[in-house]
């Protein structure tokens, strides 16, 4: 086991307190985004913490690099890593953490929560009934609909049903498993969004997804339903969004992805008070970040603080 701190390089936002383990038992910098700095810095790694790994093609100049953890890995990484003794280690709590966040935008959107916050800090109450225009629908005994019962699907449906929802899912092979585990019945697509009170997206990206949500299928939806992306925005037509939004037939969107990354500041969806928007942040916690560091550490031989 190595005496000396580790060099670690991070191409990652990480939680405060998260960082400050990290940088108590190892020497840290940031990953450039391009050029011979970039280069630089991953010759010089020691290990990596990343959403996900650089190119196998930069990997491959990365002599003194001994692990990397990272959200996901994809195959041709771990293929790389296997091959040069390199510990590859990936977040085992991000699907839950990202369910969690995505109920948090589904209970926040169906209720209205930042609306009626935002309505109080502008001194509309008690001046105003805030109750009337700020009334929110029951998760409970309503029917959620998911796109996509992959880790995060599955743990979402779980969430779903102890809290008394009744729940759908799609997914492009039958699961048997699934609706066992979670009690929620796969349906297919159109069936779906024409029976949900809440559509859940947690589908890939690919070229079969990629504005698969369009007009034609956002008005499947009962009216007043509530739409939720955690997957990646251009899985929906933002325009067809846009146009439901406008027209009430959606009663509201919890957003944590966007075509456009970060919206600028000019963007429609932040001029509509029926929208929740967060900053693709569904994995960012204190616990899902440490246990990325502290797996790091622990693989690097880190002495720690």
């Amino acid at each position: 086991m190595t005496t000396t701190r580790p060099h670690v390089i991070v191409d990652m936002s990480l939680h405060p307190h998260a960082m400050s383990a990290l940088t108590a038992s190892a020497d840290v910098a940031r990953l450039p985004g391009s050029g011979p700095e970039r280069a630089a810095a991953l010759a010089a790694a020691d290990g990596i913490l990343a959403y996900g790994p650089p190119p196998v093609e930069e990997l491959e100049h990365a002599d003194r690099l001994r692990a990397f953890a990272v959200h996901l890995a994809p195959e041709p990484s771990k293929w790389h890593a296997a091959e040069h003794g390199i510990t590859v280690l990936e977040s085992s709590r991000l699907w839950r953490t990202v369910a969690e966040h995505t109920l948090a935008l589904l209970l926040a959107t169906q209720r209205r929560v930042p609306a009626a916050d935002a309505a109080i800090r502008d001194g509309r109450w008690p001046v105003e009934d805030l109750k009337v225009p700020f009334a929110g629908r029951d998760l409970a005994d309503s029917t959620v609909g998911v796109l996509g019962a992959g880790r995060i699907g599955l743990h979402l449906l779980r969430m779903l049903g102890a809290l008394d929802a009744r729940t759908l899912f799609t997914d492009a092979t039958a699961m048997p498993d699934v609706e066992h585990a979670t009690g929620a019945r796969q349906v297919p697509r159109d069936e779906l969004l024409a029976s949900s009170d809440v559509v859940v997206v947690l589908l890939p990206l690919d070229d079969s997804t990629r504005g698969s949500l369009g007009a034609e299928e956002l008005a499947l939806l009962r009216p007043g339903a509530v739409l939720i992306n955690s997957a990646r925005g251009p899985i929906v037509d933002e325009e067809a969004m846009l146009e439901a939004l406008r027209s009430g037939r959606l009663a509201g969107a919890g957003l944590d992805v966007h075509g456009d990354e970060p919206l600028p500041a000019d963007h429609p969806l932040l001029a509509l008070d029926n929208v929740v928007i967060t900053p693709h942040l569904g994995g960012s916690t204190l616990e899902c970040d440490l246990e990325l560091v502290e797996g790091l550490l622990e693989a690097l031989g880190a002495p720690r603080a």
